[in-house]
């Protein structure tokens, strides 16, 4: 019995210790990673430590979430590898009547949960009202820089290298009532998956074997894909967002040697397309951008 009163009574006084911490982030103050993420901070028992552990849901409650968006404000399910996004968090109160807000978020790789270290830091807390803050155990966090009145927080974020994998980011969240204590908040946590796009690893040896080729790029309305064919066959074209969804297709008896296709791209909207072709045991993918 005296044991299973252990975590509790540490929990509490890490909650006193470490509050005063909180409103300048916890890995900035705390030197602690606190998003729930594996490796982050756990109690003895394994159970992690987030900002829910120390801050009671009522009277106020919230949710959270985290979408990440490419350079047209799209939310994307997939990631380019090398290129540039916005990790939006947004922290929504669905009771009471928060004085401000603050996060913590990290982003790891799947496969040995790894630290990708792919926030930056904007230089201007005061307009983007977040930091970077790297602590002991080499993890990189963004975090809220002081209590936030927006709801709101937009990291950029660098997608890793091709071959990375599937990745997740972890995020926990607060409402707080600006009280100077841990009563009366409403912490939350989430995590959001991202897969690697298709045809962007380095699995993709077609493209060159058969010299594909997508111009204009970026396109305005029709675009044009060239490639030469080893042998005459019924191929698929096909051409996906970042999310995955299928925007079109077309299937095509075509003969060996120099090929050049239309694209019709006049309805897409503006972002990042995949265009691949698959048949005869040719399977190549190209990237194409929409204006």
């Amino acid at each position: 019995m005296k044991l299973r009163l252990v975590y509790p009574f540490a929990l509490t006084i890490l909650c006193a210790v470490v509050l005063l911490g909180n409103k300048n982030g916890r890995a900035s103050e705390a030197k602690a990673g606190n998003t729930g993420a594996p490796g982050d901070e756990a109690l003895p028992n394994g159970n992690p430590i987030t900002c829910i552990s120390c801050h009671t849901a009522s009277p106020i409650a919230s949710t959270m979430t985290v979408s990440v968006l490419d350079s047209a404000g799209n939310a994307v399910t997939q990631y380019i590898p090398g290129y540039q996004y916005t990790a939006k968090v947004t922290i929504t109160a669905t009771a009471g009547s928060p004085q401000g807000y603050g996060f913590q978020m990290i982003a790891l790789k799947d496969n040995g949960n790894t630290d990708l270290d792919g926030f930056s830091d904007p230089g201007n807390q005061t307009v983007n009202n977040y930091k970077i803050a790297t602590i002991p155990n080499g993890r990189t966090y963004a975090e809220h820089d002081n209590v936030s009145t927006p709801n709101v927080f937009n990291v950029k974020w660098k997608a890793p290298a091709a071959g990375t994998g599937n990745i997740t980011f972890y995020a926990a969240g607060n409402a707080v009532n600006k009280n100077g204590q841990n009563s009366g908040d409403g912490a939350t946590v989430t995590s959001l998956k991202l897969t690697e796009s298709l045809g962007t690893s380095t699995q993709n040896p077609d493209a060159e074997r058969i010299v594909m080729r997508l111009w204009p790029n970026p396109v305005a309305s029709v675009a044009w894909l060239s490639f030469v064919l080893p042998a005459p066959g019924e191929y698929r074209l096909t051409a996906h967002d970042l999310s995955g969804r299928l925007v079109w297709q077309t299937t095509r008896y075509l003969s060996a040697g120099e090929q050049a296709l239309e694209i019709p791209a006049a309805d897409w909207s503006p972002g990042v397309y995949f265009t691949g072709i698959s048949g005869a045991g040719i399977s190549a993918n190209g990237k194409l951008v929409k204006r």
